[in-house]
Parts: structure tokens; C-alpha cells; sequence
């Protein structure tokens, strides 16, 4: 059983950092709660379903360009003129979200799909047998993350990318383009959500409108490594996917198992209320 707490636990870690990099990044830039990126988790799989007739690569570009090219019209046109109005900013990503499962359930129906795994096949991880898809994930995941943080800390954007998130104003005096900065962040944070669904929707067997609602599970690790960091985010979801993964192996799922999450990320909150990466508020 340790063994497939292990791997398990490893796994849905991925799933989570994957959708928490994203959130935390265009909340640690543009200083917006974007719950629109659960929404275009949920979209890219249903667009990669719909367009696996002209080949499984060619359905997972159209559906990455299609969720990236959405996410930067819905910044210039609701978010953006909302930026400095933070609470006003997330309830129009929320409402979002919310509109565009209603519109999948219009497109598409209520029903649940699916679509294959990217490869077949199993290999043996600590005795446990274990799919490629789920390896090929978890090695995505690791890859995404230091790619990333490369980008982040050499690039001259990223460099950039920092410089917004620590102070927009100063970013703007210095000749730093703060809205090419944002566009381009909301674009990689909606990115990394479709990767996410592209690697770990097949996991799941099947997905649904209402799927958008994993920003939520990945949530608490998003707060608990703190708002804005990077590798807090990392940290913070294979902290979360473990305590999950070992309260359903041992008292089982469901709420049960997001309730000991939400506890637990509650009670380090009360002791380091910026999370354990994140800084504090002045």
C-alpha cells in the first residue's frame, strides 16, 4: 500500500502543480485570481475530443492555440480594465468559468467523454504497475516546472515577468511593457493549463462540463505554498495530493478527503498566513 501511495501521490502532485504554476503565476504578476483556468482545463479537452478525427498532435495543438487565444481576449477585453480591482477581477474569471460550462453543455452535451491516452503501455515503479500515460505525465510536469523557472530566472521576459510581480509601478519606469508582460503571462498560465488536461485527462477515464471544477481540489496547494510562488505552488500540491492520496487509502474519498486538505491548509494559515513560500503582505 506504501508503494502505491507513493506513486499515486506523485501523480496527482503533477496534476495539481500543473494548474497551480498557472494560477499562481498570473496572480503573483498581474495580481489577479484567474478561476477561468479551470474552465479552459476542461475546454482543451473537450476541443482535443472533437478534433481527434484529423490526428491525436494536431487535435492537442488546435487545442492549446484555441485555450491560449481565448485566455488573451477575455484579459484585454473583461480582466485587464479590472486589474486594479482585485475582488471584481476574480468574480468576472468565476462567472466565466461558470458561462463557458454552460456553453459545453450547450456544444457538446452534458454526457461524459473521453480520449485516449498520448501512449500505451505499462512499467513497473516500486512494484507497482503503472501506466506510460502516467509516467509520460509526471515526467511532463517535472520538465514544465524547471523550463519555467529557466525561463523565469534567465530570460530577459522573465526577468521582466519578475519585475511586475515585485512592483508594476517601478516595472513601468524602468520601459518595462507591463501590459505585453501581462498578456504574456495570462498566455503561459493558460498554456499550462492545457498541457494539464492533455496529460492527465486521459487519467481519468472521462471528463465533464462540470470538470473545471479541479482549480478548486488544486486550491489549497496553491494557497498553502502561497499566492504568487512558483515553487510553492510545486510544493504546496504534492503536499495536498499525498494528504488526499493517503486519507482515500486509508478512510476513503470524497469529501472526506478535500475536507482534511482544507483543514490542514487552514491550520498552517493560521501560523504563516502567506503560505509557506509566499510573502508577507505589507
Amino acid at each position: 500500500m506504501i508503494e502505491e501511495i507513493l506513486i499515486g501521490g506523485l501523480i496527482l502532485g503533477g496534476e495539481y502543480a500543473l494548474l497551480a504554476l498557472g494560477f499562481s503565476l498570473i496572480s503573483g504578476v498581474a495580481r489577479i485570481m484567474n478561476f477561468a483556468l479551470g474552465a479552459l482545463y476542461m475546454l482543451t479537452a473537450y476541443i482535443i475530443y472533437s478534433a481527434l478525427s484529423l490526428g491525436y498532435g494536431t487535435a492537442i495543438i488546435i487545442s492549446l492555440i484555441t485555450i491560449i487565444v481565448i485566455s488573451l481576449v477575455v484579459y484585454k477585453v473583461l480582466v485587464g480594465p479590472l486589474r486594479e480591482k482585485e475582488a471584481e477581477a476574480a468574480l468576472v474569471t468565476l462567472a466565466l468559468a461558470m458561462l463557458i460550462q454552460e456553453l459545453v453543455k450547450l456544444i457538446w452535451g452534458p454526457d461524459y467523454k473521453s480520449i485516449p491516452n498520448d501512449i500505451e503501455g505499462t512499467v513497473v515503479l516500486l512494484g507497482v504497475k503503472v501506466s506510460d500515460q502516467r509516467v509520460l505525465a509526471l515526467l511532463v510536469t517535472i520538465f514544465l516546472f524547471v523550463a519555467l523557472s529557466l525561463f523565469i530566472k534567465r530570460t530577459k521576459t522573465g526577468k521582466a515577468i519578475r519585475a511586475v510581480s515585485q512592483n508594476i509601478d517601478v516595472a513601468r519606469l524602468v520601459g518595462i511593457n507591463v501590459s505585453r508582460i501581462l498578456m504574456i503571462s495570462m498566455g503561459i498560465s493558460a498554456l499550462l493549463a492545457g498541457l494539464a488536461a492533455v496529460f492527465f485527462v486521459p487519467l481519468a477515464g472521462a471528463f465533464s462540463p462540470t470538470d473545471w471544477a479541479i482549480l478548486f481540489q488544486a486550491f489549497p496547494a496553491i494557497v498553502l505554498g502561497g499566492l504568487g510562488s512558483l515553487k510553492g505552488s510545486v510544493v504546496g500540491s504534492f503536499i495536498i495530493a499525498y494528504i488526499e492520496t493517503i486519507v482515500a487509502f486509508t478512510l476513503g474519498g470524497g469529501y472526506l478527503m478535500q475536507t482534511v486538505t482544507f483543514v490542514i491548509m487552514l491550520s498552517v494559515l493560521l501560523i504563516k498566513p502567506s503560505g509557506l513560500f509566499g510573502k508577507p503582505s505589507k
